[in-house]
């Protein structure tokens, strides 16, 4: 390969030059890139005002003590949320408790909850779909009858439910915790 690039750099072009003059010989740039071996070394130096060895923190920076520096190694994780920069809680909480009963009644598949669901609740969800479909028969929907909320820490909720399905009436427990700006379901008790 490197007799054909020897070749290729001593390939030449002539470029017209205005009359009178002779012919200037230039040679002719190369058509592919080198290869990683062929490169030559090359030696970073670091520039300007972060130019500190590893690991910074947070006074180094001029980062405000409220901010979180996030790091390489979990970068692709769910990152938790805070309470103000979650949805309103009380109405996505109704929406979720009626599609939770819908899936478990088999009007719903399980995949529509996948993104306000943890993997282990959305497995169960798809597991248990159907459970209770005599109970699911009637032609009424399922209500919401009461919401008991508290909340324990800063983007977490612990909800305490009672909905109703057909004639009956049903317990629910559930845990949400805020991940990545939205409220997720990762735990789930249906009574």
């Amino acid at each position: 390969m490197s007799g054909s690039r020897a070749l290729a750099s001593t390939i030449s072009v002539r470029v017209p030059t205005p009359v009178g003059q002779r012919f200037v010989v230039r040679p002719a740039p190369a058509r592919e890139p080198q290869f990683d071996d062929e490169l030559p070394p090359r030696h970073l130096s670091l520039v300007g005002p972060l130019d500190r060895p590893l690991p910074f923190s947070a006074e180094d920076l001029n980062v405000p003590c409220g901010l979180r520096l996030s790091t390489v190694d979990n970068s692709f994780e769910p990152r938790p949320t805070g309470r103000a920069e979650l949805p309103e809680l009380n109405g996505f909480t109704r929406r979720l408790l009626i599609g939770i009963i819908e899936t478990a009644t088999g009007r719903r598949p399980a995949a529509q909850l996948a993104q306000h669901t943890a993997p282990a609740v959305q497995a169960g969800l798809a597991r248990d779909a159907g459970r209770i479909v005599r109970l699911g028969t009637t032609q009424r929907p399922a209500t919401v009858h009461s919401i008991h909320i508290i909340e324990p820490a800063d983007g977490v909720a612990e909800i305490a439910a009672i909905v109703r399905v057909g004639e009956r009436f049903r317990a629910m427990a559930l845990r949400l915790e805020g991940l990545d700006g939205r409220w997720r379901c990762v735990r789930l008790q249906i009574g």
